[in-house]
């Protein structure tokens, strides 16, 4: 049984209707040390807008978004819902994001009414410890201060327990540290059964910004005293996410990230989710501006195979 029964927080996702297919956010969070708006809370808010514009039973199962501008946090985002087509099988949306009458984002949305199929496949779970057994993000942040000798900073430690999702990291093995992969769990905080599908897809995509394009930066090990590289800039340029089956968000879902390149000031993730029972039910990927000087003399592209080594049963393992 779940854990999971405290009361949801829709104000992260909530919109107020102010004209036809025009919605505007409630609430916006401004990380601590970020030059706008959380990014994921962008994503989710604009699908939330596009769901409102669709009847049941369209989900949504494509969502592509550019991120145009930083998102302050001292005016709400307005959201303009464009119907650009309504078929029986797909239909699609346009959303373009205002503040102070500038376009600051925008996204192209698909939904499908859903249909069976006899033509499936998918890449299996890794084998990772389950979330129960992990630190929470709050102990992880805690420990990662005190072994590198910093203060801990209770302000990010109360900015991440104000959050509406929660994450458990999953430790990689010494020998693969530096790698360019990642791996979370993540759940919604709070009961989600009285909420339907949408909002479900709405608060997944607004959790898949978590960790996401900063996987990138594993290989250059930042974070070590001994790096040769120091990191000047990192910005999301654009989002993807597909949803392949349903899902609670509300339940502990496996976030696997992987970034097989960074190159020209650019850096790429790619990512897959699954949920306990091991169905891959989304895919993402992500590109951002990454930028860096060198410390040492390194100028040449670090290589990466894309294995993954096998466990017993033959499931992958990262």
């Amino acid at each position: 049984m779940s854990d999971n029964k405290n009361p949801f927080n829709e104000r992260t996702l909530e919109l107020q209707e102010v004209g036809p297919d025009t919605f505007l956010s409630v609430d916006l969070w401004r990380p601590k040390g970020n030059r706008g708006v959380f990014g994921g809370q962008v994503i989710g808010q604009a699908m939330s807008a596009a769901g409102k514009t669709i009847e049941s039973p369209y989900r949504c199962n494509s969502f592509h978004c550019y991120f145009l501008a930083a998102g302050s946090n001292d005016e709400m985002i307005a959201y303009e819902v464009r119907r650009i087509r309504q078929g029986k099988s797909f239909c699609s949306r346009l959303v373009i994001a205002k503040q102070s009458g500038r376009v600051i984002f925008m996204a192209t949305v698909s939904f499908q009414r859903p249909e069976p199929s006899v033509l499936r496949h998918q890449y299996a779970m890794p084998v990772v410890p389950p979330p129960d057994s992990l630190l929470t993000r709050e102990e992880h942040e805690r420990r990662r201060r005190e072994r590198a000798g910093k203060v801990v900073d209770t302000e990010k430690i109360t900015e991440y327990n104000t959050l509406p999702v929660e994450t458990r990291h999953i430790p990689l093995p010494r020998d693969q540290r530096g790698l360019p992969i990642n791996a979370i769990w993540l759940r919604a905080k709070g009961d989600m059964s009285d909420l339907g599908p949408l909002h479900h897809q709405s608060m997944l995509a607004y959790a898949s910004d978590f960790g996401f394009i900063g996987t990138s930066l594993r290989p250059f090990q930042l974070d070590q005293p001994d790096t040769n590289y120091k990191l000047s800039m990192l910005v999301s340029l654009d989002h993807t996410i597909w949803f392949h089956e349903s899902f609670r968000a509300d339940d502990w879902l496996l976030y696997v990230i992987e970034s097989p390149r960074a190159a020209s000031g650019r850096g790429l993730v790619v990512g897959r989710i699954y949920n306990q029972e091991g169905v891959l039910v989304a895919s993402t990927a992500q590109e951002g501006v990454v930028r860096g000087t060198s410390l040492g003399s390194e100028d040449e592209a670090l290589e990466f195979t894309s294995e993954i080594t096998r466990a017993q049963g033959s499931k992958p393992r990262l």
